[in-house]
């Protein structure tokens, strides 16, 4: 019989030790505190507080992360929604200035929305037609500048727009929407 010498009681305290040390370390590797890098929307809008409007929660958070793009679109949108042209406005610029995405452009759409909503239609309209420079035949930026046109009984301009849009989308929804106007516009 091969015995197996006897181990000293350092070694067998340290092996104790490390049984109960290892899976601690483990523990608290996988059960820990998340670090804490820069704040994603995602993070903030699940730590954002209980019994607020949304608009007041974004507004919370807008105030921990100033700059933050997707706080500032998704501020301008609910502005939007509320008719609030001028705030709204304002976050989209400040989105525009923080945007890295590949489509932040087309933030320009809603932009031309709430410069409608001010009155300033002459703005609006300088918006959608650089998005149209940037972006030809764009159907959204086509169709509200139709839409544009034909409120300010610019008719003739309203269906050049909605005609490109027709001819260039003909399976789009608004390019739908575009057709089923265009016999009102007399």
């Amino acid at each position: 019989m091969n015995a197996s010498p006897p181990k000293s009681k350092s070694a067998l305290l340290a092996f104790a030790v490390a049984l109960m040390l290892v899976p601690a370390a483990m523990l608290w590797v996988y059960m820990g505190p998340e670090p804490r890098g820069e704040e994603t929307f995602e993070t903030m809008e699940r730590d954002a507080p209980v019994g607020k409007s949304r608009i007041e929660q974004m507004e919370e958070m807008w105030q921990a992360a100033p700059g933050h793009g997707p706080v500032a679109l998704e501020l301008g949108h609910l502005h939007l929604a509320e008719g609030h042209f001028d705030k709204a406005l304002e976050y989209y610029r400040e989105f525009q200035k923080n945007d890295t995405t590949a489509d932040g452009w087309l933030v320009q759409l809603d932009i031309s929305r709430a410069l409608m909503g001010l009155g300033r239609t002459a703005d609006a309209i300088v918006e959608l037609e650089g998005m149209l420079r940037d972006h030809p035949g764009h159907a959204g930026a086509l169709y509200n500048l139709g839409a544009i046109e034909a409120n300010r009984g610019h008719f003739d301009q309203a269906r050049a727009h909605w005609r490109e849009l027709i001819e260039r989308h003909p399976d789009d929804t608004l390019a739908v929407f575009a057709r089923t106007a265009l016999p009102k516009l007399n």
